[in-house]
């Protein structure tokens, strides 16, 4: 039995936070609900501090990255298809890694399964290497009697979710690399430049415009404060980050987020393929409805659609169907939910899921790509003023000075 740290939410809207010892994080959540209480996170208290941070960076023992995780997991696929016994797979590709940790976590893997595990059991022993949702379709896999085959659709499913979080993560690098030049820039020319200007404006005694005595205060308070500025920036940080781990506070901003004029509709776009994708790739492997929306919902990183999630499984042990009982919360598309609702009536539903997810990550990538296209611009005429604003400042009074002397 392991012990988990929770956030959860009362009826009232309250926010309650502690620690409770579980089977699983299912098993946790479950007693929340009992009592009441809407979790909002359940993670391992094992993931926590310093611990977490020393095994993830610096130990032989840190976990799979997911990189390691896919390549595995699609080995392992191609050797389980060819009739190789799992045991024998997981210890083959052991020896031949030339990485300790990797080394590490399936040799461990392979002493579990050797002591008469199953795959699923074995792996649950190294939780920061295979996630609950790893998990649950391994075990999927193990009664349906196709591991080869779910092992191949969980590799793709890997790599797809992969590749999403890559063109969010790529959606910003251009943007944040001109915010960084930029900075730099202006950086460079309010603690080089300019006070090398303001000696000469100071032995010619001369009368300053507004402008001038603006950028030069500016300046000086730079480079005589700017330590300060970067402790009120570091402790804003630290504040904020603090501050998101209230279940409330960090609801309302994920709500505010999501309202976004188009900010909102493409982390709605990229949730929707991620939780679309999870879906369908646990449906096609025989999960239960129920746990494979469990499982769909932690790789959501927004808590309103969590909370959505949590109200949907809610009435599915009512008895309402997947597609209504979405659609009731109002926060996903209208094409995924009819899709699902396609998918209900036809028995097709992983393959509507699927396809809900490539038209949700379509949607994505359009709306990207109108995003940068608006962002960039912006961005270089917001830094060209930035930059003309502190030349034309400085050289104002030179000019006057030199039509003076004519």
């Amino acid at each position: 039995m392991a012990r988990y740290r929770f956030e959860a939410l009362t009826y009232a809207g309250k926010s309650e936070r502690g620690s409770v010892d579980g089977e699983s994080a299912r098993a946790v959540r479950q007693a929340l609900m009992a009592k009441q209480l809407v979790p909002v996170s359940i993670e391992l208290e094992t993931e926590w501090g310093k611990q977490r941070f020393w095994n993830k960076w610096f130990s032989e023992n840190k976990p799979l990255s997911r990189a390691d995780l896919t390549l595995i997991t699609k080995q392992v696929a191609i050797l389980v298809r060819s009739g190789v016994p799992i045991d024998e797979t997981l210890s083959v590709l052991a020896e031949e890694s030339s990485q300790a940790h990797v080394k590490a976590v399936l040799e461990a893997v392979v002493a579990e399964l050797r002591a008469g595990l199953p795959l699923s059991k074995a792996i649950a022993a190294q939780p920061l290497s295979f996630d609950p949702l790893y998990q649950g379709v391994v075990g999927a896999a193990e009664q349906s009697g196709k591991m080869g085959q779910v092992l191949t659709q969980l590799a793709e499913f890997l790599e797809k979710r992969q590749a999403l979080k890559n063109k969010a993560l790529g959606a910003l690098a251009y943007p944040a690399m001109l915010t960084g030049v930029a900075f730099m820039i202006v950086l460079f020319l309010m603690t080089y430049v300019v006070p090398q200007i303001a000696r000469v404006f100071q032995s010619t005694k001369q009368a300053l415009p507004f402008s001038t005595r603006f950028i030069l205060a500016l300046s000086e308070f730079l480079m005589n404060w700017g330590w300060l500025l970067v402790v009120l920036l570091v402790g804003a940080f630290f504040y904020i980050r603090r501050a998101l781990a209230n279940p409330e506070f960090r609801l309302k901003v994920d709500r505010m987020l999501l309202n976004l004029p188009l900010i909102g509709p493409l982390l709605l776009g990229f949730e929707t393929a991620r939780f679309a994708n999870t879906m369908a790739m646990l449906v096609a492997a025989n999960v239960p409805i129920l746990t494979a929306l469990h499982s769909a919902r932690d790789t959501l990183n927004n808590t309103v659609l969590r909370t959505a999630i949590d109200s949907t499984e809610g009435r599915l042990r009512e008895g309402t169907s997947l597609a209504r009982a979405l659609g009731s919360q109002g926060v996903f598309s209208p094409i995924l939910i009819h899709l699902i609702r396609s998918g209900e009536a036809s028995g097709k539903l992983a393959e509507m899921l699927k396809y809900g997810a490539e038209n949700a990550e379509l949607e994505s990538e359009q709306k990207t790509k109108i995003f940068t296209s608006l962002l960039e611009p912006l961005l270089i005429l917001l830094m060209g003023l930035m930059v003309l604003g502190i030349v034309m400042a400085v050289m104002q009074p030179i000019l006057e000075m030199n039509s003076g002397v004519r």
